[in-house]
């Protein structure tokens, strides 16, 4: 244990990955065969269930899957680490003070007022062509893209109220909190130790975070969202307020879709805040500065960085 907690940066970001690919495995194997009995089915039919399931107990199990999946990749990984690096747990993921009331208005902002500038980041990534050596990377993103997209309509397809509020939870709060403990929380924070330099730090971990979700025709505006999680970050030092960002705009989607799909509205969870309005465009991207720099000023600049 004691060499554990002498690591340096570099071994400690190998360590992380090690728990990773073990946890991953690990919650992946027994989610298998928690399906295998839940549907009784074979493991190669629960398989395709997972790439495209079609009855309700199979999306259900979908779902459950997902949970699943995120409490081994993002959560049990970070905990794993911190336990044996750390006795302070939530002073290391800066967990341990409640963000102030301008840094959670500022952030509701945020995530609203960015979305005419990252869609049009979203458009300029869906317009992506490669050259023609490259025709088969290119149709395999577009295969994973339209997977991915698929699984999620799936997921989020529903006319329940329950179901609503279940996917609120695993498409919205799992990933809020496990996704930024995992790239803010704990990655960032590694790549500034390794570095020694806090913008490399946030510009990697935006990076891992984007490419990370294999939808590479939305690899621009998650790289955006990367980069304004990294900040909020840094700037506040609390997670909390990457949390709170990542949720608000995930649960935004999960509730606008289901008020689509039901005919309650006619604006579609992709066209919501877009524009092809180059105004606004600029002004949403000007907003978004102005709304950063304002929170670094009103949070003073003399401590930032220090502790992260």
């Amino acid at each position: 244990m004691h060499y554990i907690l002498t690591l340096s940066p570099f071994r400690k970001l190998l360590l992380f990955i090690g728990l990773v690919f073990i946890f991953a495995l690990i919650t992946a194997m027994a989610g298998l065969l928690i399906g295998k009995v839940w549907l009784n089915v074979s493991l190669q039919t629960l398989s395709q269930m997972i790439i495209s399931p079609v009855t309700p107990e199979e999306i259900s199990f979908l779902r459950f899957y997902q949970f699943l999946s995120q409490i081994g990749v993002f959560f049990l990984p970070v905990f794993a680490l911190i336990f044996f690096t750390t006795k302070n747990i939530s002073g290391y993921l800066s967990m341990n003070a409640r963000p102030g009331s301008v840094a959670i208005f500022i952030t509701i902002i945020l995530v609203y007022g960015s979305l005419p500038f990252n869609g049009f980041l979203t458009s300029i990534n869906e317009n992506m062509q490669l050259p023609a050596a490259f025709s088969g990377i290119e149709q395999w993103m577009k295969d994973k893209e339209t997977q991915a997209n698929g699984l999620v309509e799936i997921i989020l397809s529903t006319n329940s109220v329950n179901v609503l509020m279940i996917n609120l939870v695993v498409v919205a709060l799992m990933p809020a909190l496990g996704e930024e403990l995992f790239f803010r929380g704990v990655l960032l924070k590694l790549f500034r130790q390794i570095t020694h330099n806090i913008h490399w730090a946030v510009v990697i971990s935006a990076f891992i975070f984007s490419f990370f979700h294999l939808q590479f025709y939305g690899f621009l505006p998650r790289f955006m969202m990367g980069l304004m999680l990294g900040y909020l970050f840094v700037i506040t030092q609390n997670l909390w307020i990457p949390i709170l960002f990542h949720f608000v705009n995930n649960a935004s989607s999960v509730i606008l879709f289901y008020l689509h799909y039901n005919g309650y509205i006619q604006l579609s969870m992709d066209k919501f805040g877009t524009t092809q309005n180059m105004v606004y465009i600029i002004g949403s991207l000007l907003m978004m500065i102005w709304l950063m720099v304002m929170l670094y000023q009103r949070l003073g600049t003399d401590r930032i960085i220090k502790k992260i």
